[in-house]
């Protein structure tokens, strides 16, 4: 009984970060800011000290956001597609990390976001942060509802 109480609060804390996250965004676009914006300003520093080195190859990378994302989005159902050394797929199978549940939407809807919002400001999270690896690394929502992660070298690591 104690692990299912355990659990239960780790999704409600997963939620509660969710709707901080949700609210950031609302609040910078009734500010005058962008989605995008307001993800350089979250993710555009700290990535090299959270992994620990300056350019982690492709499955390295992945493996770290996978543990993080397993983390901070238990209720989120991933998988890992195509991988090679220099690029790899990660697909979320059920919700992502802007949202999850029978109403996928309904959090981001209730703070006056819409998908296209949350999906703006996560591809740009994602490019910020994995470009300070040497990394390109973008979402992309499909309309079967899964969305897949790619992450891949950097043409400019190369230079």
């Amino acid at each position: 009984m104690t692990q299912d109480n355990t659990i239960r609060q780790w999704h409600r804390t997963a939620r509660g970060r969710l709707k901080f996250e949700l609210a950031g965004i609302a609040f910078a676009r009734e500010s005058g800011f962008t989605p995008e914006d307001y993800a350089n300003h979250l993710w555009s520093t700290g990535a090299a000290k959270w992994m620990g080195k300056t350019d982690p190859a492709v499955a390295e990378y992945l493996a770290r956001e996978i543990e993080a994302f397993r983390t901070l989005y238990p209720e989120v159902a991933l998988e890992l597609g195509k991988s090679s050394g220099e690029e790899a797929e990660l697909i979320f199978t059920q919700g992502c990390l802007g949202g999850w549940g029978r109403d996928q939407w309904g959090m981001a809807r209730n703070m006056g976001l819409g998908k296209g919002h949350v999906c703006r400001y996560c591809r740009q999270a994602f490019r910020a942060w994995a470009g300070q690896l040497g990394l390109q690394a973008c979402p992309e929502p499909r309309v079967n509802g899964t969305c897949v992660l790619w992450v891949k070298v950097s043409r400019e690591k190369h230079l």
